[in-house]
Order: structure tokens, then C-alpha cells, then sequence
């Protein structure tokens, strides 16, 4: 009975304090960009990534930009769906302001 007891309370530890992504409630200010891809002769008008890398990219067209207050978990969850939404014709870069 004890080592019942002794298994379940571990279990319950091990479990409970265990942290889930979106869990953080922290908010932060993100600055938001939302970019879409050229449109080519050849290929097919997508961003083979939803890297926000795309400063440099050529084929990045710039389309809007706005401030959001998202948690990380949240702004995460927005730069994935824009991109499978959009067909992987757009993306958002985030950038963190400081306040």
C-alpha cells in the first residue's frame, strides 16, 4: 500500500510540474510584419519556410505592419497559421519591441 502510495505521489510531482508551452502568460509587445512571396514564371509564389529570416530574401514582398500583445506561445501559434492558411504564400516576422 505504501509503495502504491510512494508511486503515485511521484507520478503526481513528476507530472505537475511539468510546464506546458502555453502556459507562459508573460505578455510581450511584438512589432509584426506580414510578408508575401513573388510571384514566378517558373515556379510556384511560396515561401519554402516560415523562417522569419526574410529580411534578405529577394522574393519577400512587404505587405503590412502593426503591433500586437501576444505571449510567445501565441505569436508562435499566428506565424503558423498564416503560413498553412496563405498556402505558403505568406509570413509574418516578429520582432520583439522593448517597452
Amino acid at each position: 500500500m505504501a509503495k502504491n502510495f510512494l508511486i503515485v505521489l511521484v507520478l503526481f510531482l513528476a507530472f505537475g510540474c511539468k510546464k506546458y508551452s502555453d502556459d507562459d502568460t508573460t505578455l510581450y509587445k511584438w512589432n509584426r510584419d506580414l510578408y508575401r512571396a513573388r510571384v514566378h514564371n517558373d515556379n510556384p509564389a511560396m515561401f519554402y519556410s516560415k523562417d522569419p529570416k526574410i529580411s534578405g530574401n529577394p522574393d519577400a514582398i512587404f505587405l503590412s505592419s502593426d503591433y500586437v500583445i501576444l505571449t510567445e506561445y501565441r505569436k508562435d501559434k499566428q506565424q503558423d497559421s498564416i503560413y498553412k492558411a496563405s498556402g505558403r504564400m505568406q509570413v509574418y516576422k516578429y520582432e520583439k519591441v522593448d517597452n
